[in-house]
């Protein structure tokens, strides 16, 4: 608002005078630019390696990369690790539930419960995929690698998702044909009632086709975040790099 400035005045009505006039001021618009929707940055309409996902303090890692559609177009591909819950945090409930209701009857033969979880010291990671574009399919399945061991089971769960073996959903992996959201849940035990919650650097996460598909998996970006880095730095088991070779894309354990 411009102030007005009063004059000095020894009569009443020239004080008067200034109170109805400041009464009157109106603010100048501004001229700096407003928050309105219309000032935000539209989004890309160009495959990219799908959006970025929003920032969380339980982020662990992201990896990203680019598949080509049936239609020839470019497909970006994310999955994103958040950090892991043992089986007695308040917060584990949904993750426990989704997870028992793929993999309950059994992994490794052996059936899972609340109970063997809490048993074995488990620990359960949530693991999002997401692409740039919806129900495109693939131009060949991808194998979802969602910290799959020999040991833990993981449940996956979305569009275009299936088992390899249906009679035994997680011991044996899943393939992603369509593109589309998807939710997995990884298993990782310590074996004794204390969970250990470093204990996911043993597993292995990405992407991969295989060698005679005709398939690529390109544009392979990998992303620790620091709560991440500081339980893998330095250990000769796990590779930041293990599949940046055209046909996958993936980060983990690959032995000492």
């Amino acid at each position: 608002m411009r102030a007005l400035l009063a004059r000095t005045s020894i009569g009443v009505a020239g004080a008067l005078l200034a109170s109805l006039l400041l009464a009157g001021c109106s603010p100048t618009p501004s001229a700096a630019p407003t928050t309105s929707d219309s000032a935000q940055p539209s989004p890309s309409t160009s495959p990219s390696a799908s959006a970025t996902p929003a920032a969380s303090a339980d982020l662990m890692f992201t990896i990203s990369a680019n598949v080509r559609g049936k239609d020839g177009s470019t497909i970006g591909i994310t999955m994103t690790a958040h950090k892991p819950l043992p089986y007695s945090s308040s917060d584990v409930g949904a993750l426990q539930k989704e997870f028992l209701a793929t993999c309950g009857p059994g992994v490794q033969g052996t059936p899972v419960t609340a109970d063997t979880l809490a048993a074995n010291g488990s620990i359960l990671m949530s693991i999002d995929l997401a692409s740039s574009v919806k129900n495109k399919p693939f131009v060949y399945p991808l194998d979802v690698f969602a910290g799959k061991t020999n040991f833990y089971g993981q449940s996956v769960k979305g569009t275009g998702i299936k088992p390899v073996d249906p009679s035994a959903p997680c011991d044996n992996g899943y393939t992603w044909s369509t593109a589309g959201p998807a939710h997995a849940v990884a298993d990782f035990e310590s074996g004794i009632p204390g969970p250990t919650l470093t204990q996911w650097r043993y597993g292995f996460f990405g992407f991969s086709v295989p060698f005679d598909s005709k398939a690529t998996i390109e544009a392979c970006t990998i992303k620790l975040e620091d709560a991440a880095a500081t339980v893998v730095t330095g250990d000769g088991g796990w590779d930041p790099n293990a599949a940046r070779n055209g046909i996958s894309c993936g980060i983990g354990y690959v032995g000492e």
